[in-house]
């Protein structure tokens, strides 16, 4: 895993879906490009998964790449998100990740989000956000990939205090049925996210995510590959951004599992690979572009 770390960040060293602050900073320096340095990262997921706590420019652009485990076998795992914000308070996102491994490659779900910028208030320094969004996982044929279409709703707040920023968010993924036959059917899915960032400067912030998952046991009670019952995991992911040049930014951080699931072996036949967690811890690098 180290030697995955590290070829990341010699290479490019290149997320799913964290909150985001789009606000104006306060004493905006001369250099406005690196004013806006801290910039939202996705999440495999991604998205979708999550969202990075920052000050947003109106696109971005996001590569990292994460070393994980699944069953046993080392992955390496390409993620690629943007996200555009419009001036008229909606915002796309659009996410996808390829995998190799032990046993060869694989490609991922791809992601797509529409959003909406419900509520702005308070200052510049002290504003606070609220956004709701919705959109589509698409299927896959691939090994780690799911065969399924799912349907995706939620909402997100963020809060800033200056150099420092709060944020929640909680979406629920409507599950579709699987194409595969052999592959497990599983209920809805549901992610609640706990982030704080701090910006000790236009070219450092720490940031820490908290993620949990809940998957509900399978409707279709006449497939014989189905969930049974409810299976819960979490994760505590600490990273930090630095700023290498204007609108160019390295993101490196980890991902800790703090609740396993009860039952991984589901989980791999129930294809939720991209969830944060499902598999294993990780450790990831990146490099994240804004415009």
């Amino acid at each position: 895993m180290k030697k995955s770390l590290l070829l990341s960040c010699a290479l490019i060293s290149l997320n799913a879906h964290a909150l985001v602050d789009y606000s104006e900073t306060v004493n905006e320096p001369a250099d406005k490009s690196a004013a806006r340095s801290i910039q939202k990262m996705s999440k495999p997921q991604s998205s979708g998964s999550g969202r990075s706590l920052s000050w947003k420019a109106d696109m971005s652009l996001e590569t990292n790449y994460e070393s994980l485990e699944v069953g046993g076998n080392k992955y390496g795992v390409m993620n690629f998100a943007t996200h555009i914000q419009t001036p008229v308070d909606i915002y796309f996102d659009a996410s996808y990740w390829h995998a190799n491994g032990d046993e060869g490659s694989s490609s991922g779900n791809p992601k797509l989000i529409l959003g909406f910028n419900w509520l702005r208030f308070g200052s510049p320094s002290e504003e606070a956000r609220v956004d709701i969004y919705g959109g589509a996982k698409l299927s896959s044929s691939s090994k780690l990939g799911s065969s399924r279409t799912d349907k995706i709703i939620g909402a997100e707040t963020t809060k800033r205090f200056g150099t420092f920023g709060l944020g929640i968010g909680y979406d629920v993924t409507l599950v579709g049925k699987p194409k595969n036959s052999e592959e497990r059917a599983i209920g809805n899915i549901s992610r609640l996210t706990i982030s704080g960032g701090w910006m000790v400067s236009n070219d450092i912030q720490f940031e820490i995510e908290a993620e949990s998952f809940t998957i509900d046991k399978a409707k279709d009670t006449n497939r014989a590959a189905r969930l049974g019952e409810k299976v819960s995991f979490s994760t505590l992911s600490p990273k930090v951004n630095l700023g290498l040049a204007p609108a160019v930014n390295l993101e490196l951080g980890a991902r800790f599992r703090m609740k396993k699931a009860k039952s991984e072996a589901d989980l791999m036949s129930a294809k939720v690979f991209d969830l944060h967690g499902a598999n294993s811890n990780s450790l990831f690098a990146g490099l994240n572009l804004t415009i």
